[in-house]
């Protein structure tokens, strides 16, 4: 009897296992160009881990930076090079060996250290600064300025394989310093958490930990590039900033007299970069070339973080936010990472701006993590210098929600893995009368219909003087008052926040938008992870766009922006070994953006067309309503090479609604009890 009870208890435990696997889904990875997708191992452990604060105090009084110096790469150029270090009460160097923090830049470090004299030093060290806390708790500050930026020597090419190469001479370089122990942090914000990424790939045996924040994934389909179409908000303000930077080094000169002869070398040669790299770069892209305006060859590969993530195997915290430049890319990293070494995944609310000002103060009052400064301490100092600050006991996934707190409070929640382990694809269809339901569409719905709107002024031209880009980016469909106006701007365009930065309502009118809803809900509905819309639609030339957006409207009729994706039809090639599937659906599709796979639109004949909506977060309460709303462009996010400018100009796009061709999109939906 004993026996027989044993063997039932033992089917019990086999049968509940099952059931508890059951509760997990099925999820494959999304993609790369070197790698195709495969099966997501799910981490389930660490549930309802809590946040808790890190600090101690300080060790050493001041600190002191050395004399301005120079890395020799191997390919002839001259990386600067600003190193501060613990000191004592009289600022002098304090003797022995520390950790060292690098950070790499194209911003300068000539003005990091300004503002490390200005700025709160919470903030500084993730910029390139001199972070006088972390310093002063015993680590070294290296911080250099990128090949062909600031007071570096060479051509820029930005990001590309010879400022690589740079980051791996600068790594060796402190290596060999006499204050250096051997133990290697790499961190920054932006462009320097880019760098830290590759560098982290590049497996230097002394690099042990990485913290970036709001870096950058796959810049072809997350940002400059989405879609197949040309971002030239974002292109015009980056590259202008990069390069204005790199050319006005007077300040610099002043400060460092005794370098000053390499430092005006190093500004011809930026000054060189505008014909050599800048401007050829541009036109090519604007022009359609290959490789440029599409993902053909490796200039976008090789300043693809996501390509090379999965060689990082030391700890890595990743933060990012819901309406970054960067929202895409920042969830991906950690998916490809995760494996390989401890990772965290922390997703903020906000642009690029404000969420790197939100994480400097932190959201621990709201379910969120302490500001950067604590992080940043708490992560190297277990990793750096082996202190036991209990990392392993943090949340794995920290993200804000949208609509979860009360009165337009920020909310957050954790969760053991991303996506979220519970995660489970629902299909809504859109239907003739405008109404999103999960009820298939009858064998006739009457189509709707969208219209291509005059092309924006877009152009990129050297000043007189030939110091400064000035570019022009007029948008000719009123995109620019939007959600999509403050991300693609870094958050500028939101400084003064205005309605229309966070209702879609405006941008929808502007555009004459299709908007299609559900009815009010019975019940609160999360969704959390990638979300796919799939169209059917025709079009009257051979190149048309489709912008989709996604709102929670509240009961008084304000739809608060969720997310939004930008798809040119001719692009609409998926790799469905790269895609990504949630128990056997589609929920992330991987178009190729090759030549090769180009697919011109036959005029009036329908095609179904996958629209990778960037991941998202959001609780819909009951008495809201979801909304969709559908463009034939974004302009803001995206406009058309010149070449496709002129195919596409006049065109009227059908998209269409019936059982045979049944629009739709696919939420990825957790269960509330998630939250």
């Amino acid at each position: 009897m004993k026996g027989r009870t044993a063997s039932a208890l033992g089917s019990i435990a086999l049968l509940a296992a099952a059931l508890l696997g059951m509760a997990h889904a099925q999820i494959t990875t999304l993609g790369t160009r070197s790698a195709e997708s495969t099966e997501n191992q799910i981490i389930v452990d660490g549930e309802n881990r809590q946040w808790s604060s890190y600090s101690r105090g300080w060790e050493y009084p001041r600190t002191t930076t050395l004399p301005l110096q120079f890395i020799d790469t191997p390919d002839g150029d001259k990386l600067a090079v600003l190193v501060t270090v613990p000191a004592d009460l009289h600022g002098n160097p304090v003797p022995g060996q520390f950790p060292a923090i690098l950070t790499q830049t194209a911003y300068r470090i000539d003005l990091g250290a300004l503002l490390g004299t200005i700025l709160p030093s919470q903030t500084t060290l993730l910029i390139g600064g001199e972070d006088q806390y972390m310093i002063r708790r015993g680590y070294v500050s290296v911080a250099v300025d990128v090949r062909g930026t600031g007071m570096s020597s060479g051509v820029t090419e930005l990001l590309g394989e010879a400022e690589q190469q740079g980051y791996r001479a600068a790594v060796e370089w402190i290596n060999e310093q006499p204050w250096f122990d051997g133990n290697l942090g790499l961190a920054g914000t932006s462009y320097l958490g880019i760098t830290a990424l590759q560098t982290a790939a590049q497996g230097h045996p002394s690099v042990k930990a990485v913290f970036a924040q709001v870096p950058m994934g796959d810049p072809y389909r997350g940002t400059v590039a989405t879609g197949g179409l040309l971002n030239a908000e974002f292109i015009n303000l980056w590259l202008s900033l990069t390069y204005g930077l790199s050319v006005s080094n007077d300040l610099a000169e002043l400060a460092y007299p005794q370098h000053a002869d390499q430092i005006r070398a190093a500004t011809e040669d930026h000054l060189a970069a505008v014909d050599a790299w800048y401007l050829p770069t541009i036109n090519n892209a604007l022009n359609n070339e290959t490789g440029f305006a599409t993902d053909d060859g490796d200039f976008w590969a090789v300043r693809s973080p996501l390509e090379t993530a999965r060689n990082i195997d030391v700890p890595t915290f990743l933060i990012g936010a819901s309406n970054d430049i960067f929202q895409r890319g920042v969830p991906l990293l950690y998916e490809q990472i995760k494996h390989q070494a401890n990772t965290r995944l922390m997703l903020l609310k906000g642009s690029h701006v404000s969420s790197i000002l939100d994480s400097a103060v932190g959201n621990q009052l709201n379910g969120g993590a302490p500001g950067s400064q604590q992080l940043l301490l708490r992560w190297f100092d277990h990793y750096l210098k082996g202190l036991d600050t209990g990392v392993d006991t943090l949340p794995r996934v920290t993200q804000y929600v949208e609509g979860y707190g009360l009165l337009g409070a920020q909310r957050f929640t954790t969760a053991t893995d991303w996506p979220h382990p519970q995660i489970s694809p629902q299909r809504y269809y859109l239907r003739a009368n405008k109404r999103l339901t999960q009820g298939t569409p009858y064998s006739f719905e009457w189509p709707h219909r969208l219209y291509e709107p005059d092309a924006p002024e877009v152009s990129v031209v050297r000043s007189e003087d030939g110091r400064n880009l000035e570019g022009s980016v007029v948008v000719g469909d009123r995109s620019t008052c939007s959600s999509s106006g403050v991300q693609w701007s870094l958050g500028l365009n939101g400084l003064l926040p205005l309605p229309c930065h966070s209702d879609n309502r405006y941008v929808e009118a502007r555009q004459d938008a299709l908007v299609y809803e559900t009815a009010p809900m019975l019940r609160s509905m999360y969704i959390n992870g990638p979300i796919q819309a799939d169209i059917w639609m025709s079009a009257t030339g051979p190149h048309a766009a489709l912008a989709v957006r996604v709102s929670v409207v509240d009961p008084l009729g304000r739809a608060t922006p969720v997310s939004t994706g930008l798809m040119s039809a001719a692009h609409r090639k998926v790799d469905t070994q790269r895609a990504r599937y949630i128990d056997g659906v589609m929920m992330q599709p991987w178009h190729s953006f090759r030549d090769e796979d180009l697919q011109p639109l036959q005029p009036g004949e329908p095609v179904l067309v996958p629209v990778e909506i960037f991941p998202a977060a959001a609780l819909i309460r009951p008495g809201y309503r979801l909304r969709v709303s559908i463009s034939a462009s974004n302009q803001i996010q995206g406009v058309w090479p010149f070449p496709l400018q002129a195919l596409a100009e006049g065109n009227v796009t059908t998209v269409y609604n019936d059982a045979q061709r049944p629009s739709s999109i696919v939420l990825p939906v957790v269960p509330v009890s998630a939250l």
